[in-house]
């Protein structure tokens, strides 16, 4: 081997492991810092989707919570505008009674003319709510959108449903003082004639007979909400510069918080591009989704950020609400980091032939450093978007326990209270044993807002609610229904008798006075009770019927108990194919007419009068009492066309039987309380007998002694107006009731009756014996016509004849009698009287 050879084998044994060391040490190196850098840049792919996917989730959910919200607000648009209409009504009974209360003294129309022009400039409602008075004859007294109304009587005016509005706003105050009332009235300045409805709350004014209300457009209420949900989108922001925008479906931009979400040249009432709008409503379709797009930030579109937006749709009002995040956040930080890895990589290539250890060292160090960095910044994001979770998810309880509980009680509401029965029936079930639903009435709790306001109201309903809790125990539930009611559920019962006891807790609860702001208030409560599984498996159901016992036990009585049964159902279900078919009935003359002779006292022979009963005999009901069909002719509003009917039929038969004249045959009809307060039911009576031919001097209207306790001085005028034209006044069971001396004297009557009560005891007892004598010289001494009820037997028609009473009417004399024997006995009668009269002659 040469030199040469040595030279260079000690060459390549010097230098050929560095160089070998060296090329392996940069391949090591080169592919140690290309799968790092790999895997630097799956790290941050990775966080880029998972960031994304995270801010995914809280927009949805963010979105969910304000959907809830809007759909919370909707809900409640229709009782908020109830609730301000009767805070305005009340405000001006306020102003009312206080003017009239600092000028008493001075005349009745000074007086008014000082609260209609207080009341006439306040406005409401955005300027579109006003007060109206109505007199209580329908008279406009104040409407200060429409003054050309004023002092016209206005009770014809209907709306483009038939319904007369102004007489449904009176018959709300005379009924119960007060009340909700909806229809429907043009809009001022709309054209056209469409109408459109209105949510309003009227109250009686007492000392003037005054109907004083307001109303707004249920629309325009609803516009003014939707209104303010835009002006609150537009300032709402969550988390960091979270915010939301909303459409509609021809894709105009309605609200929105930021000016970037749609890019550059848009604005709030302009629409958005069609291309981005068409994905949104595919989205949509589905009811809600996420929508990808690209936003230009230069005028020409070469720059371009990446957008995720979440939206839903709000099918009611034709929203679709959104929100939406860029990447552009966590984009910057991730370039730095790339930027990072690039630096330190290439110092590693510098590095790595000179000191190839320290250089894999140095990069190691690297990487933890810059793993470690990445995963610090990663647990950063990620507590603060647990906190933002947690909030979010705070404020979703909070709102799903106000929309399952009484804002007043923080009792269940109703909502919650059928799971609770839904819950206890399969307890029940499955051990065998009953469960109750028990509807609780607090009894005239009225009165205690009215005597000591709301407030003390409310005091009063969070200590019942307390006390009522205690009650519960282990297997029992409670929630407010709202306003004064409230419902128990008692599972697991043994029997009826265990429910019984149950109730009887309720009531002791109520039986000692409460204490609220140092007044004792007493108060009851009337409930009603159903059971499972005896009345019914459906918890819906169960509701309803102790609902429906609640009302029937304060309807009989106030401050006692009922439990649901079949026969109450049949009560009902009677009540309810009564409603049904009264109507029809009266429309189809589906009624019978009878009439019942009144004859002189000394002869009882000669039929003088008559006095019309009406009769029902249904195909299916049977036969059904006239106080049956007649209180559910009042309770429905019939009982005006029954009346009407029954005078017409009767004034037909009559007057076919026997023409005017001196000896014509009367007739006496009953008149309902109801029907005196119509205005226009002696204009009706008048023209009835002018199209029959029948004299009204032949006529007695019947009336009974109730009508005068409250509404004395609204039938005055009209007793007058009726004696008038000619007909006769009788007051019906005289001495039952609320008589009184002075209704005799300040009434026009013609004629009184002896109620039937008196005339069965009068022969045994002295009492009833000086009362009918007392009646009868009442009679004579006012020059009035007396007419004894319920004669039966020949000594009580004896009696009655020695005390000089007029006419006497019963069945001693005959029965209710159709028209056809009516005619064939009065026919014999005057054929009697002409044969005496020749014989008298001869």
């Amino acid at each position: 081997m040469t030199a040469l050879e040595n030279k260079q084998l000690l060459n390549l044994i010097r230098y050929a492991p560095v160089v070998i060391v060296s090329v392996f040490a940069l391949a090591v190196n080169l592919i140690a810092i290309q799968d790092k850098r790999a895997q630097a840049d799956q790290s941050i792919t990775n966080l880029r989707e998972e960031l994304i996917f995270q801010q995914k989730e809280m927009i949805l959910s963010e979105v969910s919570q304000v959907y809830k919200h809007i759909i919370l607000q909707k809900h409640k648009i229709e009782n908020d505008l109830r609730e301000s209409a009767k805070q305005r009504v009340y405000e001006a009974y306020g102003i009312a009674n206080y003017i009239f209360a600092q000028n008493i003294d001075k005349p009745k129309a000074e007086v008014g003319k000082l609260i209609t022009e207080a009341l006439r400039p306040i406005r409401f409602f955005g300027g579109r709510g006003y007060f109206f008075i109505l007199d209580s004859d329908g008279t406009t007294i104040l409407n200060a959108a429409n003054p050309y109304i004023e002092g016209k009587i206005n009770l014809d005016i209907h709306d483009d449903s038939g319904n007369l509005t102004f007489r449904k706003m009176l018959d709300i105050t005379n009924d119960k003082s007060e009340g909700y009332l909806n229809w429907r009235f043009k809009k001022p300045g709309q054209a056209g004639s469409s109408e459109f409805e209105k949510i309003g709350f009227i109250k009686r004014f007492e000392p003037f007979g005054w109907s004083i209300g307001t109303g707004e457009y249920f629309a325009d209420f609803e516009e003014s909400v939707k209104e303010g949900l835009l002006n609150w989108f537009s300032g709402y922001e969550y988390g960091e510069g979270g915010y939301f925008f909303v459409l509609d479906k021809k894709g105009t931009l309605l609200a929105h918080h930021r000016d970037d979400f749609v890019g550059l040249n848009m604005e709030v009432g302009k629409p958005l591009g069609s291309e981005f709008f068409q994905k949104i409503m595919d989205q949509i379709r589905n009811g809600s989704g996420y929508v990808r797009s690209s936003k230009p930030l230069t005028l020409s579109g070469d720059v371009a950020l990446e957008q995720v937006s979440y939206f839903k749709e709000i099918k009611e009002w034709d929203w679709i609400i959104g929100t939406g995040f860029s990447t552009q956040s966590f984009e910057r930080r991730l370039q730095k980091k790339e930027e990072a890895l690039d630096s330190s990589n290439q110092q590693s290539l510098n590095q790595l032939i000179s000191l190839s250890i320290v250089s894999m060292l140095l990069l190691t160090g690297c990487s933890w450093y810059v793993g470690h960095l990445i995963a610090r910044r990663f647990e950063m994001f990620k507590r603060k978007m647990e906190e933002d979770f947690n909030e979010l998810n705070d404020t979703k309880n909070k709102m799903e326990y106000m929309a399952l509980h009484d804002a007043l009680t923080n009792l269940p509401n109703h909502f919650l209270m059928l799971e609770e029965i839904k819950k206890g029936i399969k307890l029940s079930h499955s051990a065998n044993n009953k469960l109750a639903v028990m509807f609780v009435d607090l009894d005239n709790f009225k009165n205690v807002n009215d005597l000591y306001g709301h407030q003390v109201g409310d005091q009063l309903l969070e200590v019942i609610s307390r006390k009522f809790e205690l009650l519960t125990g282990s297997n029992g539930s409670l929630s407010r229904f709202g306003g004064d009611e409230f419902m128990f559920c008692y599972s697991n019962l043994k029997d009826v008798t265990e429910a019984k006891n149950k109730v009887a807790l309720i009531h002791e609860a109520l039986s000692i006075p409460f204490e609220i702001e140092g007044r004792s208030l007493c108060i009851g409560c009337s409930v009603g009770v159903s059971m499972f599984p005896d009345d019914s498996l459906d918890p819906e159901i169960l509701i309803s019927q102790a609902d429906t016992v609640l009302y029937q036990s304060k309807a009989e009585k106030k401050g006692q108990s009922l439990f649901y049964s079949s026969a109450i159902n049949e009560q009902i279900q009677r009540k309810a194919e009564i409603e049904r078919e009264l109507a029809h009935a009266i429309k189809n003359n589906g009624l019978s007419v009878y009439y019942q002779p009144q004859a002189n006292a000394s002869d009882e022979t000669r039929i003088l009068s008559v006095e019309v009963l009406a009769r029902w005999k249904h195909p299916s009901l049977g036969c059904v009492f006239p106080d049956e069909f007649i209180a559910v002719a009042e309770e429905r509003g019939l009982i005006n066309d029954l009346g009407l009917f029954v005078f017409r039929r009767a004034c037909e038969d009559i007057y076919a039987l026997s023409a005017n004249g001196k000896d014509a045959l009367k007739l006496s009809v009953n008149i309902s309380p109801i029907q005196l307060m119509e205005p226009d039911l002696c204009l009706r009576l008048i023209e009835i007998c002018a199209e029959i031919g029948i004299a009204p001097q032949r006529i007695t209207l019947e009336i009974t002694e109730n009508i005068f306790i409250n509404s004395f001085e609204a039938v005055q005028p009209l007793l007058t107006q009726l004696r008038e034209q000619g007909f006769g006044l009788s007051l019906d069971d005289f001495g039952t009731g609320y008589s009184s001396l002075s209704y005799i004297n300040g009434l026009p009557l013609t004629e009184i009756k002896i109620d039937r009560s008196f005339i069965s005891k009068f022969l045994d007892n002295y009492q009833s014996d000086m009362l009918v004598r007392m009646i009868i010289e009442i009679g004579r001494l006012y020059g009035l016509v007396v007419v004894a009820e319920g004669v039966e037997t020949h000594s009580q028609l004896q009696k009655l004849i020695t005390y000089k009473c007029d006419l006497v009417q019963g069945f001693y004399l005959d029965k209710p009698l159709e028209i056809e024997r009516l005619a064939e006995k009065f026919f014999n009668q005057s054929e009697k009287r002409v044969s005496n009269t020749h014989i008298s002659q001869l």
